[in-house]
């Protein structure tokens, strides 16, 4: 199948001198958290992304052509499994399609997820563990913990702990659209509108979550992900996890034969790639055995305006995901600090299994 077959060709974009109050405005109306930027005839020079704009210090004034992000791109005539991997590597939720330098449309993962086939897997497979925030808390707490976590959305739950609701980058970002509009002093930057966002809370913008139990097939959920950006997996009505439709992509990446795959998103030096590869294939040499059947390594590297690096990466096991984060002052740092917490809980989880085993057996025994 190619490209041309699922991508969508309507695609609401904007050009590079109108505004960041202009492109808020629109991200929060059509839901949209990347928008192509192109600049006359149709010639593609980039994408805008809400988690940028919001953690930047922009003015709303301020013209977007200071704000564009290059990107991977693909070509319609591109097959759709390469496409697959040109998504999770480049770490976004969409990549364009163009031809000969013109926007032609623009593919997302939610697009590619009608056309994969996940057999019998499910959604505790490539679920992440949730993350949450107290509806009564200000969406300048939700936004804070986003940035911490470099996360997009945030189960809200109530103080019993029960699921209430969904915060995303989005329905923050309308509030401060709303800001934008009214603020007329060109001196007043997004961060400006700091107590404004501590004056809201998230009850009052979250929205209806869509929750699934656990054990549910993957193949099941692919309408419900084209109407929803998240799914969140509860236990007696409590979120257990969240699942994307990256999540699930992940799930269906090309796969070694002879050991686990590792691909990584968000990294351009190619020294430092192939250091960070060595370390993780180290590392996964070392586990071996104590883990089970891991069939891939995601790898997502991110550079913050602290200079900070943070790397993530999600394991992909016959038994679900492990995940952890790092941060360090350099790609290399980063992940040799991912490395050790990694270690650290995989021989405290098969220290925890060997003890569970004697246990059961000295039960058997008596």
């Amino acid at each position: 199948m190619k490209v041309s077959e699922i991508m969508v060709s309507d695609v609401y974009t904007l050009d590079s001198e109108e505004t960041i109050a202009r492109a808020y405005s629109m991200m929060e109306s059509k839901r949209i958290s990347q928008i192509p930027v192109v600049d006359g005839d149709s010639k593609y020079s980039g994408m805008i992304f809400a988690k940028q704009l919001i953690s930047s210090s922009a003015q709303p004034v301020s013209k977007l052509k200071s704000f564009i992000v290059n990107t991977t791109t693909t070509g319609p005539d591109s097959d759709v499994e390469k496409a697959a991997q040109l998504v999770i590597g480049s770490g976004n939720r969409a990549i364009p399609v163009v031809e000969k330098g013109k926007l032609m449309g623009i593919i997302s993962e939610t697009d590619l997820i009608q056309t994969a086939d996940f057999g019998h897997a499910i959604v505790d497979e490539v679920m992440t563990g949730a993350i949450v925030i107290e509806q009564e808390a200000s969406i300048a707490d939700a936004l804070a913990k986003m940035r911490r976590y470099n996360i997009s959305r945030l189960p809200v739950i109530d103080a019993e702990g029960i699921l209430r609701g969904v915060v995303n980058i989005l329905d923050i970002g309308k509030i401060i659209a709303v800001t934008s509009r009214e603020r007329t002093s060109q001196s007043a930057g997004i961060t400006g509108g700091t107590a404004s966002l501590r004056e809201v809370k998230v009850k009052d913008i979250m929205r209806r979550a869509t929750p699934v139990e656990r054990g549910t097939r993957l193949n099941t959920l692919t309408d419900t992900f084209r109407r929803n950006e998240e799914l969140v997996l509860v236990g007696d009505g409590r979120p257990m996890g969240i699942v994307t439709p990256k999540d699930a992509l992940e799930l269906i990446l090309p796969k070694k034969k002879s050991a686990p795959a590792i691909h990584m998103a968000h990294i351009e030096n190619g020294e430092d790639k192939a250091e960070i590869q060595e370390q993780l294939e180290r590392f996964l040499k070392k586990i071996q055995g104590k883990l089970g059947d891991v069939r891939s390594v995601v790898v997502y590297v991110d550079k913050h305006k602290t200079r900070k690096y943070s790397i993530r990466t999600r394991l992909i096991t016959a038994r679900g995901v492990i995940d952890a984060k790092a941060v360090g002052y350099d790609p290399i740092s980063a992940s040799k600090e991912l490395v050790g917490k990694l270690e650290r809980r995989i021989k405290s989880e098969h220290s925890q299994k060997i003890q569970d085993r004697r246990h059961r057996e000295s039960a058997r025994r008596a």
